[in-house]
């Protein structure tokens, strides 16, 4: 991909937005100090901010302190997709107990989907998904290993990257509590939080970070910028609206377009069909729809439960004005793979009807995301 879009990961980062809000950390002011006509910036008392959650900042702070705005983004993001790629094997491999499995379905998760699309370039869009995806396989494997106060540190992390990954603070809760109910079967819940309390320190030192720096900025502990970005002020319904799910909602099944030459054409705004361009879902609905039907009275508990979740996703995203800009598939939708993944591996059938079709699928995915990206990066799409 990076030989056919010219996008190697040591190349100049074209939309820089994080370095450039730590660069301006580093020279003692919270605004960017002037306009940056095209990027994404919140205008605010006459000020230009960054109008996205921290986290992906505070990483690039110490690179901003050797290299300036000119941060080796690209580098970095290859990295945090290296960690997400062994998180997630480490996962499969304590679920499935099956290295081939635990290969496979890692495999799928990162090359049969859309997440080729988001780790070809570091822009600022692409690059705070990238991180929030890795720190939320990150946040799922040491959660596996009872690891809490690891485990929900890197959930703030990934609040701190896609603010929407706190709709998925119950699944670490729940598969902590179940570690801490083996380890003290007898213990009470108020017991087993009181002696570890300390998992929440971090959470906290780094929540508490967020919302001290959106007071700053914007008055409000609660606003990291999007209201004050000229498309929202200007939109009569503002960010979120009812009424853009009734607009949105029908787009996630929306079908390429045939040409008169007989190519198809994809939509590069908004989104499209879900399950073409993200095959991987349609093994994670099977999966659920089996363990909701067929499954015992915990899997059925479990396959409900992330479904809410899923759900509820779902439907604050198509709340939001739009689904996503410039992009190749269903961009975010990325955000729910991990837990959606997660979800996969502890409820996936054995059985031959549901292994042998989700090998084709994942090549299928994988050839179409390849061609896919190269071709919307070229501008061929």
């Amino acid at each position: 991909m990076a030989m056919f879009t010219g996008n190697w990961c040591w190349k100049e980062n074209g939309y820089p937005t994080y370095a450039l809000q730590a660069n301006a950390w580093l020279q003692g002011r919270l605004d960017l100090g002037q306009d940056y006509p095209w990027l994404e910036l919140a205008i605010f008392e006459g000020k230009y901010y960054v109008s996205f959650p921290p986290f992906p900042s505070y990483v690039l702070l110490p690179f901003a302190l050797l290299f300036g705005r000119n941060t080796p983004d690209g580098i970095i993001s290859l990295l945090f997709t290296l960690a997400g790629v062994w998180a997630a094997a480490r996962l499969a491999q304590g679920i499935c107990r099956d290295s081939r499995q635990a290969f496979f379905w890692t495999m799928f998760l990162f090359l049969g989907t859309g997440y080729l699309f988001i780790s070809l370039t570091p822009a600022v869009w692409f690059f705070a998904q990238v991180l929030c995806f890795s720190l939320s396989l990150l946040c799922l494997y040491h959660a596996s290993l009872g690891q809490g106060g690891r485990s929900l540190l890197c959930w703030a992390c990934a609040v701190g990257c896609r603010p929407m990954a706190l709709i998925f603070l119950p699944v670490p809760a729940v598969i902590l509590y179940h570690r801490m109910r083996r380890q003290e079967p007898s213990s009470s819940l108020l017991h087993l939080l009181r002696r570890r309390w300390y998992w929440l320190l971090g959470p906290a030192l780094l929540g508490g970070s967020y919302m001290a720096l959106n007071w700053a900025r914007f008055g409000n502990p609660l606003e990291f910028g999007h209201t004050y970005l000229p498309e929202f002020m200007r939109a009569p319904e503002g960010q979120f609206s009812f009424s853009y799910f009734l607009n949105n909602f029908p787009l996630l099944f929306r079908l390429p377009s045939l040409q008169a030459d007989g190519k198809l054409s994809f939509p590069t705004f908004d989104t499209a069909l879900f399950f073409l361009v993200d095959p991987f879902s349609l093994p994670v609905i099977a999966a659920f729809l089996y363990a909701l039907f067929r499954g015992r009275k915990a899997r059925k508990v479990q396959a409900a439960g992330l479904s809410v979740l899923a759900m509820a996703y779902i439907f604050i995203l198509c709340s939001h004005r739009t689904l996503g800009g410039w992009q190749f598939g269903n961009r975010y939708f990325k955000d729910i793979m991990p837990w959606m993944f997660f979800g996969l591996l502890c409820l996936m059938p054995g059985k031959p009807w549901f292994q042998l079709p989700s090998r084709v699928l994942m090549f299928f995915g994988f050839s179409l995301n390849l061609l896919g990206t190269v071709a919307v990066f070229n501008g061929w799409i």
